[in-house]
C-alpha cells in the first residue's frame, strides 16, 4: 500500500508542470511558485486547525501545528529543509529554464534520486543493500532511454550529443535542493510527525518567497485568473503539492528504506510519457519501450526484494 501511495504521488508530480504551465501564463512564473506554496501553506493550516477543534469535541490530545523550537538542532534542520525545498527550489527553476532547454531538464531529474542516495550517505552514512545498485542501475539505464538521451532503433544505438550550460548547472541546484527535502527529513520523522515537519518547512519557505518575490515583481495580479484559473490554483498547491509531500514524508517514516522510496522517482518520466500517449496522441518509440521495461522491471524488483527481506523501520542503519 505504500508503494501504490508512492505511485500516485509520482502520478501527481508528472502531471503538475502541465498545470503549471497554466498559471504562469496568468500571473508569471515566480507569483506561480509563491502561489503554489501559500495554497498550500494555507490548506495545512486550516486542515490542522480542523483537527485541533475536532479533538477538542472527542478530548483527545490534539497534535501540535508546527515544530518545538527545541531541541535547536532540529529546528534549524527544518529551517534548512523549508530554505533548500521550498524557496531555493522553486527560485533555481524560475531562472534555470530561462537558460536551459527542456531536454536537458528532463535528463537532469535523473539525478534527483541518485541525489538523495549521495546525501544520505554522506550526512547520516546511511547504506544501501545490493537490491538498491541493482535496481537504481536498471532504472538509471531506462530514464537515458525515455529522455532519449541514449537512443535505439532497428540500425541500432546511438548517444546524442548533451551540452551542459549555465542554465543547467542553475536547475541542478534546485534537484539537489529537492533531494535535501527527504534526507533531512527522514531523521526528523523518527520524533516529530510529517505534518509538523511539513507545517514548519512550508512556512520558512513562503515567508522567504514573499520577502523576495513581492518587492521585486509587487502582488500577484490574482484579477487575471478565471475561476477555472483559481480551481487550478488551488489544484495544484492542495493536490499538487501539500498532499503528495506529506504523504511522502509519511513513507518515509513506515518500513520502507530511503533507497526504495527516492527509487519511485523515476517512475515520474515514465508516468509522464504515458500521460502524453494518453492524452495528446504522441507515439510510442522503441525507446519508449525499452525505458518503459527497465524502470518497471527496477521497481518490480526492490518491490520484491523488500517484501523477501520484510524490512524493519531502521533497516538502512541511522546512527
Amino acid at each position: 500500500m505504500t508503494w501504490m501511495g508512492l505511485i500516485l504521488c509520482n502520478l501527481v508530480w508528472a502531471i503538475n508542470p502541465t498545470i503549471a504551465k497554466q498559471i504562469m501564463r496568468d500571473v508569471g512564473p515566480e507569483h506561480t511558485a509563491l502561489l503554489k506554496y501559500t495554497v498550500a501553506l494555507g490548506f495545512y493550516l486550516i486542515f490542522m486547525i480542523f483537527l485541533r477543534f475536532s479533538h477538542r469535541k472527542t478530548r483527545r490530545k490534539a497534535k501540535p501545528i508546527l515544530m518545538p523550537a527545541y531541541p535547536r538542532a532540529e529546528l534549524w534542520t527544518v529551517v534548512a529543509i523549508g530554505f533548500a525545498t521550498c524557496f531555493l527550489s522553486p527560485m533555481t527553476q524560475v531562472f534555470g529554464l530561462q537558460a536551459s532547454s527542456a531536454a536537458n531538464n528532463c535528463i537532469l531529474v535523473t539525478f534527483e534520486p541518485l541525489f538523495t542516495v549521495l546525501f544520505g550517505w554522506i550526512l547520516y552514512r546511511e547504506r544501501l543493500s545490493h537490491s538498491h545498485y541493482g535496481s537504481f542501475f536498471l532504472a538509471t539505464l531506462g530514464f537515458l532511454f525515455l529522455s532519449r538521451f541514449l537512443n535505439a532503433d532497428l540500425s541500432g544505438f546511438r548517444v546524442p550529443s548533451f551540452q551542459i550550460g549555465s542554465g543547467d548547472f542553475i536547475l541542478l541546484i534546485g534537484v539537489a535542493c529537492e533531494a535535501l527535502y527527504s534526507v533531512l527529513a527522514r531523521r526528523l520523522t523518527r520524533n516529530h510527525s510529517g505534518s509538523t515537519i511539513f507545517g514548519t518547512a512550508m512556512l520558512v519557505g513562503v515567508v522567504l518567497l514573499a520577502a523576495v518575490i513581492l518587492p521585486w515583481k509587487g502582488l500577484p495580479p490574482l484579477h487575471r485568473l478565471s475561476f477555472s484559473g483559481w480551481l487550478t490554483v488551488v489544484w495544484f498547491g492542495v493536490f499538487g503539492t501539500a498532499v503528495p509531500y506529506l504523504y511522502w514524508l509519511y513513507a518515509l517514516s513506515r518500513s520502507l528504506s530511503l533507497g526504495s522510496v527516492v527509487l519511485s522517482l523515476f517512475l515520474q518520466p515514465l508516468i509522464g510519457t504515458a500521460v502524453a500517449v494518453a492524452f495528446l496522441g504522441e507515439k510510442l518509440g522503441t525507446h519508449h519501450l525499452i525505458g518503459g521495461a527497465l524502470i518497471l522491471s527496477a521497481v518490480l524488483f526492490q518491490i520484491l526484494a523488500e517484501k523477501r527481506r520484510d524490512l524493519p523501520r531502521d533497516a538502512i542503519t541511522l546512527p
